[in-house]
Order: C-alpha cells, then sequence, then structure tokens
C-alpha cells in the first residue's frame, strides 16, 4: 500500500511537471507569434500563471493527501502490533501458573489474570473492583500472620526493589509472593504482584531434608555399631591378654614350686608375681578407662581447680617415668623456660593428661630414639609439649585419634597394646580446663602433642597446699600407665 501511493504520487509529479513545462514552451511560441497583440499575450501569460497555481495546489492536495494516508497506515500497523503484542502478553500471563495483580502507583488494577482469582477463591461479582486493595483484603484473610504480610506489604510498596515473602495459609498452602517495581526512566509507574503456589515444592524439600536426616542418623547408627563392634573386640583382646599371661604364669609358679629348690623359686617367684603384676595393672587401666570415659559422658567429672606450679608437676612426671624411659633404650629431654609457672588446675587431671602422653610416645618409638618434653609460657597460655621420634600418624587418621576407641593400628598383630580411650581422655581433661590439645606429625617422622592451658590463677592468692603421695601411689600411678609397655 505504501509503496503504491508513493510510485503514483512520484508519477503524478512528473506528469505534472512535464505539463507545465510544455505549457510555458507552448505559452513562449504563442508570444512570440503573437507579439504585436499586447492584450493577448497577456492573457496566455494569466492564463499560464492559473494553471501553474492550479498545478501547485494541486500538487499540494496530493502530497497532503499521500502523507496522511501514509500516516494512517502507520498507525493502523502500529495498532495491529499492540493488539498482538497485547494477546501475547495475556497469553504469557495467564501461561506462567501464577496469580498475577498489576497495579499503578495510585493502587488501580491494571492487570489481573484467572488463576489470580482462583487461587484466593474471589467470586466472580468481585471482579469489577478497580482498587488493588479490596483483592489484596482476600490475600489477607487467608494468611496465617497476615500482620506480618502487611507490614511487609507496606515496606514493599514504598521499594523499589524486587522483593519476595513466604506465607502460609489457614488451608496449608504455601504462596510465595513476589513484587517487583514497574520503572519508566527510573520513575515508579506501578508494581506487578506473583503469587506462586509451592506448597509441594516446599515440602517436597522438607521430606528431603527429612529423608536426608534420617540417611544421616541411620549412617551414625552404623559407625555406632561398627564402633561398638571394635570396642568389644577391642576390650575382649585387652582383657583376654593380660588375662592368659596371668593364668601362664600361675602354672609356672606352680610347676616351679614343685621341682626348683629355694633360692630357683624365690628367684622365679619373683620375675612371674611381676609379670602377673603388670597385667594386674593393665586390666585395671583399662577398666579404669572405661568407668572414666562413661563419667566424662555422663556428666559426672569435675575440675578442681587450684593454683598448682605447673613446673613442678611436670618434673615430678618426668623423674618419675625416666627410669622406664631409659629401659627402654630412649633418650629423655626436657626443656622448661622458667623456675615456676603458677596456673589453677586440676593436678590430678593434669598429670593424667602427661602419662598418657608421654606412655604413647615411649610406645611408638623405637630403641634410640629421643622424647622431647618442652613447657614454656606465650601470650598468657601455658604450652606442654611431648615430641618423639616414632612412627608417626598418617594424615587421614590425625582427626580421628582423639575420638574414642580410635587407634592408628587397629589389627591384633600390633606391636603395642592400648584400647584407644587415652587420647579421648586426654583432650576431653584438657578440653575441661578451658585449654587445646593439638597433633602435628609426619607419618614415619615422629610425633608432637602440643597442650595449650589458659593461664588464670583460682580466687584464692595462695598456692594450693601440695599433698605429697607416697612413693608406692605416685609409683603404682605410673606403673599402671605404663603397663602395656614391655
Amino acid at each position: 500500500m505504501k509503496k503504491r501511493w508513493i510510485i503514483g504520487a512520484a508519477v503524478f509529479i512528473l506528469i505534472t511537471i512535464a505539463l507545465h513545462i510544455f505549457l510555458y514552451l507552448y505559452g513562449i511560441e504563442r508570444a512570440k507569434l503573437l507579439s504585436d497583440n499586447t492584450y493577448q499575450l497577456q492573457q496566455i501569460h494569466d492564463g499560464i500563471l492559473r494553471i501553474a497555481g492550479a498545478l501547485f495546489t494541486l500538487i499540494l492536495l496530493l502530497a497532503a493527501t499521500a502523507l496522511i494516508s501514509f500516516n494512517m497506515d502507520r498507525r493502523r500497523d502500529a495498532e495491529t502490533f499492540l493488539s498482538n503484542n497485547l494477546k501475547i502478553l495475556e497469553g504469557i500471563i495467564n501461561a506462567t501458573g501464577d496469580g498475577i495483580l498489576v497495579v499503578d502507583t495510585n493502587n488501580k488494577v491494571l492487570k489481573i489474570n484467572d488463576l489470580f482469582f482462583k487461587m484466593w477463591d474471589i467470586p466472580s461479582d468481585t471482579c469489577s473492583f478497580s482498587d488493588a486493595r479490596d483483592y489484596l483484603c482476600f490475600v489477607s484473610s487467608q494468611i496465617k500472620d497476615f500482620d506480618i504480610f502487611n507490614t511487609w506489604l507496606d515496606s514493599s510498596c514504598k521499594s523499589c526493589t524486587t522483593d519476595n515473602y513466604l506465607i502460609y495459609l489457614f488451608d496449608g498452602r504455601i504462596i510465595n509472593v513476589y513484587f517487583c517495581p514497574l520503572l519508566d526512566k527510573g520513575n515508579l509507574i506501578g508494581r506487578v504482584w506473583s503469587f506462586k503456589d509451592t506448597t509441594a515444592q516446599v515440602n517436597t524439600e522438607y521430606e528431603l531434608a527429612k529423608s536426608n536426616e534420617s540417611i544421616k542418623l541411620i549412617l551414625e547408627a552404623l559407625e555406632y555399631d561398627k564402633i561398638k563392634t571394635e570396642i568389644f573386640a577391642n576390650m575382649s583382646h585387652e582383657v583376654k591378654t593380660p588375662l592368659n599371661i596371668i593364668i601362664g604364669t600361675l602354672h609356672l609358679i606352680e610347676l616351679n614350686l614343685n621341682n626348683e629348690n629355694n633360692i630357683t623359686k624365690s628367684d622365679k617367684l619373683e620375675r612371674y608375681t611381676t609379670i602377673m603384676r603388670r597385667n594386674c595393672y593393665r586390666l585395671l587401666r583399662t577398666l579404669n578407662n572405661l568407668i572414666f570415659v562413661t563419667e566424662i559422658d555422663s556428666g559426672y567429672v569435675e575440675i578442681y581447680a587450684q593454683n598448682n606450679d605447673l613446673v613442678k608437676i611436670v618434673k615430678d612426671i618426668v623423674s618419675g617415668i625416666e627410669k622406664i624411659v631409659e629401659r627402654k633404650g630412649i633418650k629423655l629431654d626436657l626443656s622448661i623456660d622458667q623456675d615456676s609457672l603458677i596456673i589453677a588446675c586440676d593436678a590430678d587431671k593434669i598429670e593424667r593428661v602427661l602419662l598418657n602422653l608421654i606412655s604413647n610416645a615411649v610406645k611408638f618409638t623405637e630403641i634410640g630414639g629421643k622424647i622431647s618434653i618442652s613447657l614454656c609460657e606465650k601470650d598468657q597460655y601455658a604450652y606442654i609439649s611431648v615430641k618423639d621420634t616414632g612412627i608417626g600418624i598418617p594424615d587421614e587418621m590425625k582427626k580421628l585419634i582423639f575420638q574414642r576407641f580410635r587407634q592408628v593400628d587397629k589389627s591384633f598383630t600390633r606391636k603395642c597394646e592400648g584400647s584407644g580411650i587415652g587420647l579421648y581422655l586426654a583432650k576431653s581433661l584438657v578440653e575441661m580446663h578451658e585449654g587445646t590439645i593439638e597433633v602435628q606429625s609426619e607419618y614415619g617422622e615422629g610425633s608432637e602433642f602440643v597442650v595449650k592451658l589458659p593461664l588464670k590463677l583460682s580466687e584464692e592468692d595462695e598456692i594450693a597446699a601440695t599433698v605429697e603421695d607416697t612413693p608406692n601411689i605416685f609409683k603404682d600411678r605410673i606403673n599402671i600407665e605404663f603397663s602395656d609397655i614391655y
């Protein structure tokens, strides 16, 4: 249509120009022939002007008609395009599966889809409401926490940012409300509210979370069953081995009492009773650890913190175990920076921690190796280090060794005995003092356990009166802790 008008107008203009040129030339020729007749010449000239004026007016009318027709065609195309886009938009709004409400800045309803009425069970006779607040009243009446929702609604209306809110209805549905501002060159001209029913999705996520939690509990139960099996196997080994040794030793005593002279009997009896005593200590140590674990888990263990000299505690322990370490062919080195270091702690519990760490170092260090024990003060903390040149700990076991009944070597043919409780107890006791215990180790290169204790004092300024243990009591403690070291 546009091309036809343009071509027709161009042809008409060309014909008019040609006709105008022809009339002009014709008039000139006539004027030459009638040059002696002035009146006729004037009439010819006026006729040419009238024809030219008429042609010019006709051209203007034709151009205006073409322009008007062209604009009408453009407007008709624009209206058709807009109508098609409105139909597309209508289809998109109805196909979203969400309830849509579009309003202007005065809360006048611009667009609302059928799903919105269906979602909120709005009667058909209310479809003529022009104020969006009338529709939102139906929404608020079905929400459990409508006061909170209304507060969020008011704040959203004052904002120009996209937001969403999850609402719970009395009928059990869960609706996710999305708010999106309509902007024109940065100015707010309206709002779009989208209401999406996410009940199935939220319930599915909840059930999935429950399933994951159930799977986690099942895996934990399986792990606990595995640990329990390891505990019973380990404990049976720890109890059975000393009992077998004690029974076998008793048989030897009985045989030697009947077959040997008194001097020989006395020497062998002393050796056999030493073996039985050491294995009784092993049994006692295993039972003590089991009881202590139970007491810790039950919350019965308390820390009786008094101001104690940590230097004296460490030195007493080292002097007590020095001969045992030397008999193993291991060098023992002690390094302490100061003469005294007063700290609020339970001396018995700290002693138990250090004995366990040192006994572990002795067990896993070969003949000719070295154990270094150090004590220092730094940044309001006391640091006790027990370092050995033993077998070390693999990386994958470093986080597990402080758990109950965990051992680097679980086999029954392992070189060193133990229930796997000691480090768990040591960690628990250190944490009761608000401290930490860490391990640094490289497999095959040795290990270092560092106990970090806060330098706090009890409310009593005086240093706790030290109750000296009798030599036999202190010796028994060491013998019990080192009973699985041969």
